[in-house]
């Protein structure tokens, strides 16, 4: 992938795009940096052009010789088809149509993870301060869809498909008063920024956009019902998944929806859904562990970078 690995990252820039579900975020950075450069975001509309836009992000700046992509959607043989748009990239495919030295490609929680030994305590907010009893750390997030991701010596990161599967659906479901299940089929129907709208729609008349829900908290009662119900939810569904992964490092929430969420999660009410319908010993454990939510934006870019410095100092 590297043809001359001496020499390959020596004053050398990385190119960082990140194709979430509904924008792409784009940034420069030198290799073995671990400042953003150039910073941007723009409509998911432009993947329409994407071989023009990425030449032309090289050809504005000559020492861009790596890519990172971190594209939401499952890894498979160096390739990524996004889960909620007809769109693939392949690393071979772009190595050989463009002129630069490393194209690595990651599942966007996969980059995720890759940051997480970046965040810093105070760019947390802690929900349960826990004690930490191995090095497994979850790292989850609600956007488009439900992403995570586990980490292990904050260094192997293994990207999943949780949100694609049916845990704890039925129960949630009971809670919502929902009679039509074939709106709720898996947990990112209800747990991501689709699934807070679903949500709302099942107490209102009329939709409104995750966004607009957020906004209006404080002024429309089924607003504050659907939130509730949401992080009610996202407890409960965090709690089975503890069980599965068992993440004695730490839980970590990260992206933008849950970023919005942070002013009416009550951390103790929050733990008490935690830790609902538990054996007595489950418990115990659960209490154990920390969580925190990542207040820090552009988590997939720092991410990614971490990644190439990482790679990069590995192939000397």
């Amino acid at each position: 992938m590297v043809t001359n690995p001496q020499v390959a990252f020596l004053n050398s820039k990385v190119l960082l795009i990140d194709i979430g579900g509904t924008n792409i975020r784009t940034a420069s950075a030198e290799v073995g940096s671990s400042e953003l450069l150039n910073a941007n975001k723009r409509n998911l509309n432009c993947l329409d052009s994407f071989e023009e836009m990425l030449q032309g992000f090289l050809d504005q700046d000559a020492s861009l010789k790596h890519v990172v992509f971190s594209i939401a959607g499952p890894k498979l043989n160096n390739s990524i088809s996004m889960t909620n748009r007809e769109f693939k990239i392949d690393e071979a495919e772009i190595l050989k149509n463009f002129e630069i030295d490393s194209c690595h490609i990651l599942n966007d929680w996969e980059s995720i993870g890759h940051g997480l030994s970046l965040f810093k305590k105070n760019e947390m907010h802690s929900i349960n301060a826990g004690n930490p009893f191995n090095n497994s750390a979850l790292i989850l997030g609600p956007g488009t869809g439900l992403g995570a991701a586990q980490v292990i010596n904050n260094d192997i990161v293994l990207p999943t498909e949780i949100g694609n599967s049916l845990l704890a659906i039925p129960g949630l479901l009971d809670e919502l008063g929902a009679t039509q299940h074939k709106d709720f089929l898996v947990i990112e129907d209800i747990i991501s920024g689709g699934g807070l709208a679903k949500i709302y729609s099942y107490f209102a008349t009329h939709k409104k956009s995750p966004e607009e829900i957020v906004k209006t908290y404080h002024s429309d009662e089924f607003a504050k019902k659907s939130i509730e119900l949401f992080l009610k939810a996202l407890s409960q569904i965090l709690s089975e998944l503890a069980l599965a992964y068992m993440p004695g490092q730490g839980i970590y929430l990260a992206g933008g929806l849950v970023r919005s969420l942070d002013e009416f999660l009550n951390p103790e009410t929050f733990m008490k859904d935690f830790l609902v319908n538990k054996k007595s010993m489950h418990k115990d454990v659960l209490a154990q562990m920390p969580i925190s939510l990542i207040q820090k934006e552009m988590t997939c870019l720092h991410g990614s970078l971490n990644f190439i410095n990482k790679f990069s100092q590995n192939t000397y």
